[in-house]
């Protein structure tokens, strides 16, 4: 087949199963398997392809039909301008932590954080650890993952994005991690942990069922890791402190409590660009 007529096959292929993304899929396939962008394209649409490279192309074609993540396909994704290696097994680093990163950054500026001592929980694929190495290359991170596949990955982009020196990855359950720090240790704890409620991960999307469960079942009620966050790791913040926290769109409220229940101050709920409850942020008293 021509260039051109795989173009066109995996279009009319995602189009048919729904996909809403089907011409920017197509091209991340493309370029991932031949190396062909939207401006080669036009040089070389009537060129025959490799036969290897094709029959791998149409497989990842009908695995995306069938919801199969274009992360994984790609085997790697970008948050925050950091190139992440990411696979089976690991959860696929989304834009809506990023309101996480941001609002973290913006308060340990206002604070005037140049070498903070920060731990990432539930660090997953590293992304969240890996953004604040790269903006504060002096800081001191840790990044605590509990699932062997997930901790993989999570070695992997620290050397490929060559933060060694800043970032040390640990394979832990952060409920018993917190034993290994001292109260008033850490300047900053940040985490994406899993939010979504047991009984709602059946119902997710396609794409989501092929993440790991690990990395979405926050518990009946989706808070099981919030309360072990605020419990066990806020009194391990030094005064004046900052956490910053992932949230689901309707549990705002109900972390918010918590953490101030457990001794912050200045809670507060950040929205997405949706206008979501994304992200609780506040500081240790």
């Amino acid at each position: 087949m021509t260039y051109r007529e795989l173009y066109k096959y995996s279009e009319n292929e995602l189009a048919e199963a729904g996909n809403v993304s089907q011409k920017t899929d197509t091209c991340e396939l493309m370029y991932h398997f031949f190396g062909v962008d939207r401006f080669s394209m036009m040089e070389l649409a009537k060129k025959n392809a490799g036969s290897e490279q094709e029959a791998l192309f149409l497989s990842a074609v009908q695995k995306r039909k069938n919801g199969y993540p274009l992360q994984y396909l790609l085997q790697q994704w970008s948050f925050m301008g950091v190139l992440l290696s990411v696979g089976e097994g690991v959860l696929i680093p989304r834009d809506d932590t990023e309101v996480c990163v941001r609002e973290c950054m913006k308060l340990m500026d206002e604070k005037g954080m140049k070498d903070p001592i920060i731990i990432d929980l539930c660090s997953g694929s590293g992304a969240i650890a890996i953004a604040l190495g790269k903006k504060y290359p002096r800081a001191n991170i840790t990044a605590a993952e509990l699932s062997g596949e997930a901790f993989a990955f999570l070695k992997e982009n620290i050397v490929l994005n060559e933060v060694q020196q800043i970032i040390e990855p640990i394979q832990s359950d952060i409920a018993v991690l917190c034993r290994e720090y001292d109260n008033d240790y850490f300047d900053v704890i940040i985490s994406n942990p899993p939010y979504v409620r047991s009984e709602e991960i059946p119902a997710l999307q396609k794409e989501v069922q092929y993440e790991p469960k690990m990395a979405l079942d926050g518990g009946i009620d989706g808070l099981y890791f919030y309360r072990i966050i605020a419990e066990k790791w806020i009194p391990k913040l030094k005064k004046g402190g900052v956490v910053s926290l992932e949230i689901g769109e309707e549990q705002g409220q109900e972390v918010r409590n918590l953490l101030e229940q457990y001794g912050l101050k200045d809670v507060r709920v950040v929205k997405d660009i949706a206008g979501l409850d994304r992200t609780i942020i506040g500081c240790a008293v």
